[in-house]
């Protein structure tokens, strides 16, 4: 395994974080958006995000200064070809934390709910068009695979999201909150399965994780039926970043070409052990503490 292999698989590790943790707060903005005429469900999303959605985007930091580091003209090419979406995916991050905020300081206000839900969709969307054209080599993020992989990134963020928050319905002992969320996974679910399949057909995704993310996002929906809403969790992160890893199998890059010096790459795989010392038992304990709560009803 060379250099250039452990790089893009460490770049690949972070996009998963971020897409299963900032995803899922994308997809939670979306359905705060949705369920606007519902202010539990929303008290729900707000809690669910409250320590967290600023947080994560720790792992898009960490992607970003892993890809500029290792391979400094792949990241120079992306970035110059497609400074349009990503402008607009950065501007959405921005809009949607400033809005999160100022909604506490000034809950009387009508505008935030709405610009907080659209950006939530904008932010995934180019990225996800983004992500896509490179994996597939197309020049446009506006072509047809862009527009694909927008729109299956966002409702890749939704799903995940729903399936998260059922759990978090649950431990307030709210049963027409859970009912609300656990419609919204199962009709997400479907929608993406019946979505994601033709498309990577279409595209030429060849890897059988493709076909991983098809069975887990099955297993997911039984458990949902059958009221499994922790171990949904795990079956649903599997069936969305399967996807992802499905999508890079088939990116035509030439990371051989491009990595940086070995001497670059030691000092940042050095510098990245040790940051994961702090960082990962941090994030972890900060995600575990958030979860817990009073015992739920059953």
């Amino acid at each position: 395994m060379t250099h250039a292999d452990v790089a893009f698989g460490l770049i690949l590790v972070g996009l998963s974080a971020y897409l299963l943790f900032g995803g899922a707060d994308f997809g939670a903005g979306l359905w705060h958006l949705a369920s606007r005429r519902r202010r539990g469900d929303q008290e729900v999303i707000e809690h669910a995000m409250g320590p967290v959605w600023e947080a994560n985007h720790v792992w898009l930091i960490f992607v970003l200064v892993l890809s500029w580091t290792a391979f400094p003209p792949i990241f120079a090419n992306v970035m110059a070809e497609h400074w349009i979406p990503l402008s607009l995916a950065v501007l959405g991050i921005v809009a949607r934390g400033s809005t999160f905020v100022f909604a506490k300081a000034a809950p009387d206000q009508k505008w935030h709910a709405p610009i907080f839900g659209i950006s939530s969709i904008v932010t995934p969307y180019c990225l996800g068009a983004v992500a896509t054209t490179v994996a597939t080599g197309k020049s446009s993020w506006l072509s047809l695979a862009g527009v694909y992989g927008g729109v299956l990134t966002t409702a890749l963020c939704a799903y995940l999201a729903a399936v998260y928050l059922i759990w978090d319905a649950r431990r307030i002992g709210d049963p027409d909150i859970l009912l609300h969320f656990r419609g919204y996974a199962l009709l997400s679910g479907v929608a993406v399965g019946l979505f994601a399949l033709p498309g990577a057909a279409a595209l030429g995704v060849r890897s059988p994780l493709i076909l991983v993310s098809a069975a887990a996002g099955l297993v997911s929906l039984v458990l949902v039926l059958r009221r499994r809403y922790l171990a949904v969790r795990v079956t649903g992160a599997l069936a969305v970043v399967s996807v992802l890893w499905g999508a890079a199998s088939m990116a035509d890059l030439d990371l051989t070409g491009s990595v940086a010096q070995t001497a670059v790459l030691d000092v940042v795989f050095a510098a990245l052990g040790v940051g994961a010392l702090i960082i990962v038992p941090s994030m972890t304990w900060l995600y575990v503490l958030f979860q817990r709560g009073p015992a739920a009803k059953a």
